[in-house]
């Protein structure tokens, strides 16, 4: 693997990272039960997918990316009580601007992983994953629970 596509892991790895870290601060206000469901669901998907990538760094020898540290976090908590401050409306089509970020990202790295089968495979599984919050979210936000 080239310094280009260590890169790239690290940085799915990042934006995996921040999204579960955006989506626990949107479940700490949740109060209905399928909201909460929902949310706690996307936080084991983007979980799963970030230690994928966790994983590959590793296998790199390499070290993670430090983000977990308060200035990651407090950054995650105010964008997520940010958006909820202003509606829950406002904090899922942000959810929705977050996963159309990542989609368009894994569907980037999914041409340039070709050469890694295990990898290629997995970021198109991924794709699928994040189209299908897209889809959920983007659902919610226009017609609520059921």
């Amino acid at each position: 693997m080239n310094s280009k596509f260590i890169y790239r892991l690290k940085e799915f790895y990042i934006l995996e990272t921040f999204q579960v870290a955006y989506y626990r601060s949107q479940l700490s206000t949740l109060t209905d039960e399928y909201h909460i469901q929902a949310f706690e669901k996307l936080i084991t998907t983007e979980e799963t997918h970030a230690q994928f990538f966790a994983n590959l760094i590793g296998k790199a020898n390499l070290e993670l990316p430090s983000l977990t540290g308060t200035l990651f976090n407090f950054a995650a908590q105010i964008l997520g009580e940010s958006a909820e401050s202003i509606s829950k409306t406002n904090g899922l089509k942000l959810a929705v601007m977050l996963e159309k970020k990542a989609a368009a990202t894994y569907r980037d790295f999914i041409s340039e992983a070709k050469t890694f089968p295990v990898i290629h495979h997995a970021l198109m599984a991924y794709l699928l994953d994040e189209e299908f919050h897209i889809l959920w979210l983007d659902n919610y936000v226009h017609h609520g629970s059921p």
